[in-house]
């Protein structure tokens, strides 16, 4: 097992009452909730106002299906709250664990939601300062002041900063930092990003298939809203 695996083993997170929150955002389960909700009552309508039979037994499937689907995402997600299946914990531990780091320097986490993997990575080598950036846009619920809430509450707040920023366009000079992470933020990996990065000067340029260690299988993997689990390395 990896060394950076080993350390992280005894590193729980959200266990003083920190909020790190879920990368499903309460609009979808609104969305979705509304809609049933809508749909139940046109069923209704079709048939005892309309005496629509075709239309109440249609509107009646849809919201069965809506139902079904609002039961599997509220599953998903308490799969991976940190105070749940604790599947979102098991990631980050995962991309540190790929990581070949001596711990000393400066990490930077491009989309850091919540702050919790710059935490954990606050955890995990206590020599370095991590920097955490994200726009923090409305859907998540997540801002600085609540990186800096969680950060202050795992005991690590002198060496985590949290900033606004744009990952398309960041605001720091070259070679600014020794380890640069990122976890669901590019969402879309393909081959010409790969090179990309070989041109940058980037070297053992590869893509990680991460579905076993970080969910078990594949096929759990899917079952996760997730059709593959990659994690992109490279060094430079």
């Amino acid at each position: 097992m990896n060394k950076n695996h080993c350390k992280q083993e005894n590193i729980r997170l959200g266990t003083h009452g920190e909020d790190y929150g879920s990368w499903m955002s309460n609009p979808v389960f609104y969305i979705i909730g509304g809609i049933g909700v809508l749909t139940a009552v046109l069923a209704v309508l079709s048939f005892y106002v309309l005496h629509v039979a075709v239309l109440g037994v249609l509107f009646t499937v849809i919201t069965i299906a809506l139902l079904v689907l609002l039961i599997w995402i509220t599953w998903i997600r308490r799969q991976y709250a940190f105070g749940g299946g604790g599947i979102m914990e098991q990631v980050h531990r995962v991309v540190l664990s790929h990581l070949d780091y001596d711990g000393e320097g400066k990490i930077l986490e491009v989309g850091c939601g919540s702050g919790a993997l710059t935490i954990r990575s606050a955890l995990t080598w206590p020599k370095a300062k991590v920097i955490g950036v994200d726009y923090w846009g409305a859907v998540y619920n997540y801002s600085k002041a609540l990186c800096e809430k969680n950060a202050a509450s795992e005991g690590v707040a002198s060496r985590c900063v949290f900033q606004h920023g744009d990952a398309k366009q960041l605001d720091f000079p070259d070679e600014s930092f020794d380890v640069v992470i990122s976890n669901y933020v590019y969402h879309n990996v393909m081959g010409a990003d790969m090179q990309k990065l070989r041109d940058m000067g980037y070297e053992e340029v590869r893509l990680v298939d991460t579905a076993q260690e970080a969910f078990g299988s594949h096929r759990r993997a899917a079952m996760m809203m997730l059709g593959s689990s990659r994690l992109l390395v490279g060094r430079k």
